[in-house]
């Protein structure tokens, strides 16, 4: 072999083992981005879950929520008409009172017309015999 063609077989060899260097670099970076990868989509899974679990969450609170809403509206109806008993019991009440000072009255009057007849008709009474 000449000087040339064994310069020539060195460069080769020489280029040869870089290549094979840059390929293990490349390599390890393609298991490097791999692990990454996995960890990426495992990140994803856990995320989906909990996004997955965020939305059942919502939806049982939105549900919740609703029945909560309801209650209260029919809570609200209840006390509505509680107040409208009130106030008609309230108002019949104040009939009542004053039909019973309407009739106090008439029975002041009454007593005072019965004291003026008895005092007209019956004798006065004698101070020296009581």
């Amino acid at each position: 072999m000449s000087n040339s063609e064994e310069n020539r077989l060195d460069r080769l060899e020489s280029l040869a083992e870089t290549t094979l260097t840059e390929l293990r670099e490349i390599r390890l970076g393609l298991q490097e981005i791999k692990l990454g990868l996995q960890e990426t989509n495992q990140g994803l899974k856990e995320t989906r879950a909990i996004a997955n679990s965020n939305a059942k969450s919502i939806e049982a609170l939105t549900n919740s929520l609703a029945e909560s809403k309801k209650e209260w509206e029919k809570d609200r109806r209840g006390l509505y008409q509680l107040l409208g008993q009130l106030t008609r019991s309230m108002s019949d009440f104040y009939e009542v009172q004053s039909d019973f000072y309407n009739r106090f009255d008439k029975i002041e009057e009454r007593e005072s017309r019965m004291v003026e007849i008895l005092d007209r008709y019956l004798p006065p009474e004698n101070p020296v015999n009581s």
